[in-house]
């Protein structure tokens, strides 16, 4: 039972040992060389030449820039400095492989042009933001992947490139020959440190800023403010007319309204005739 827990113990302790180290690298160096290749002969269309050279450049990049990893997660100066000459040696390498217009897109890619970044402290390769399938690849494996070993590194060919002498002899394309090294500014954008102040707020340029009203001019101590004792009076409404537009003939009223009344007088009138007519028959 002690043995296991000496056992136990050693164990952890050595794991714990393996944690910074494991942290700051990028895995196996050859995977991620195949799959940064794999991508970039895909997207820019290339040739099994230049898949095969391509893989070479990425595996020496890789190669060089992995004992600085701990260094460039923590913005380390010196690290830095090795990472982006090691970087500006690999694109000017590529600019031999790829033709003019393949290397003008490949500097258009961030994740081509500046593979490696740092978040928290630790190293990344911007190709597995994009590409989620690790799994994946478009082509098969390079003809000498399980073979090669860094021969044609400038290391060995005393800092020249390899791909600049035997340019003639594999292709023929037009060389890029523009600017093509990384700025010091990348350095703020690709490593930061592990803890960043909060950004300030910047106002938006399509905000328009009205100008602050005017503050009232200060009043004397001991001079009380006098308010106006009349109020204003109001406007006069406009009088209206005294005389009202005449009646027409037509619109007067009848100076009587027939009725019953007056229906039944006549008829008393009519019956009374009647009778005094009836009389003087009689009587003749």
């Amino acid at each position: 039972m002690k043995q296991y827990l000496k056992k136990f113990w050693l164990l952890a302790v050595f794991s714990c040992m393996l944690l910074p180290v494991s942290a700051s690298g990028l895995g196996d160096i050859r995977v991620n060389a195949r799959f940064l290749t794999d991508r970039m002969a895909f997207e820019l269309h290339l040739n099994q030449n230049q898949y095969n050279d391509l893989f070479e450049v990425n595996f020496d990049f890789l190669s060089n820039v992995t004992p600085y990893l701990s260094g460039m997660a923590w913005a380390d100066a010196a690290a830095l400095d090795a990472y982006y000459r090691f970087l500006d040696e690999r694109n000017d390498d590529l600019r031999w492989i790829l033709s003019s217009p393949e290397y003008v897109r490949f500097m258009g890619i961030e994740y081509f042009f500046r593979p490696v970044y740092a978040l928290n402290n630790v190293c990344y390769l911007r190709i597995y933001k994009v590409y989620t399938d690790y799994d994946y690849f478009y082509f098969s494996r390079p003809v000498h992947y399980l073979t090669y070993r860094g021969a044609h590194a400038r290391c060995h060919f005393g800092g020249a490139s390899y791909y600049r002498r035997h340019f003639t002899g594999r292709y023929h394309h037009p060389v890029y020959t523009g600017f093509y090294r990384c700025r010091d500014d990348f350095r703020k954008h690709d490593f930061r440190p592990g803890l960043h102040p909060h950004p300030q707020k910047v106002p938006r340029p399509d905000v328009i800023h009205r100008p602050a009203p005017p503050k009232p001019l200060p009043v004397r101590p001991g001079r009380p403010v006098m308010k106006p004792s009349v109020k204003p009076s109001p406007s006069p409404r406009p009088e209206k007319p005294v005389t009202r537009p005449g009646r027409h003939e037509s619109d007067k009223r009848p100076e009587y309204r027939p009725g019953r009344k007056e229906q039944g007088h006549s008829y008393r009138k009519e019956s009374n005739e009647n009778r005094r007519k009836n009389e003087g028959a009689r009587r003749l």
